[in-house]
């Protein structure tokens, strides 16, 4: 009976498990405000200046502009999003983590560079995330790129928004993209 009963707890487990990110998102209180496609993705080698990815913003409702955080505080989110990207496992509460940011926007590790260096993503353009001087990813890496316009792990900012990836078929939007870099 004990194992009859394993076996059903963990089919129900394998059931839910899809459904998590569903759950997270529900309670995730952000706007979308426009969507980016994956242009190409990056191969992870030993170099410190390896591509992670390129993306175009397809479109963007909120205003005009989407501009680029320094990540000094001075701004109140509004339209500086900031962009950051964390590598490895999604469940690693651990994991790296990196704000990419534009070159004039003294980047560290992850660097953000534009089709047009104008500080400013604009729709058709396409931005690259590259390393900078930094190895993020030596070999293949899971990265999860989050876009918003607050802070990102607290989420305090009082008109939260965020661009994420251009959904497919009829999967939803959500606030975080989930790559493949590979080798």
């Amino acid at each position: 009976m004990q194992i009859q009963s394993s076996v059903y707890s963990l089919c129900l487990l394998l059931l839910m498990m899809p459904l998590s990110g569903c759950i997270l998102d529900q309670q995730f209180k952000g706007e979308l405000v426009g969507t980016f496609d994956i242009e190409s993705l990056g191969v992870g080698t030993t170099n410190t200046n390896d591509t992670i990815a390129s993306f175009s913003l397809i479109n963007y409702s909120y205003n005009n502009l989407v501009q680029f955080n320094d990540d000094t505080g001075s701004q109140d989110g509004s339209d500086h999003f900031r962009f950051r990207i964390l590598i490895g496992d999604t469940n690693d509460a651990n994991r790296p983590s990196f704000e990419c940011r534009i070159q004039s926007l003294s980047p560290s590790d992850c660097i953000i560079l534009e089709s047009v260096e104008d500080g400013i993503w604009e729709i058709d353009e396409t931005i690259t995330f590259q390393e900078n001087d930094a190895d993020i990813c030596s070999a293949g890496c899971l990265v999860q790129l989050t876009i918003m316009n607050g802070d990102i792990i607290t989420e305090a900012e009082e008109n939260l928004k965020y661009i994420g990836q251009e959904g497919i078929g009829n999967s939803p939007v959500t606030h975080t993209a989930n790559f493949w870099m590979g080798q």
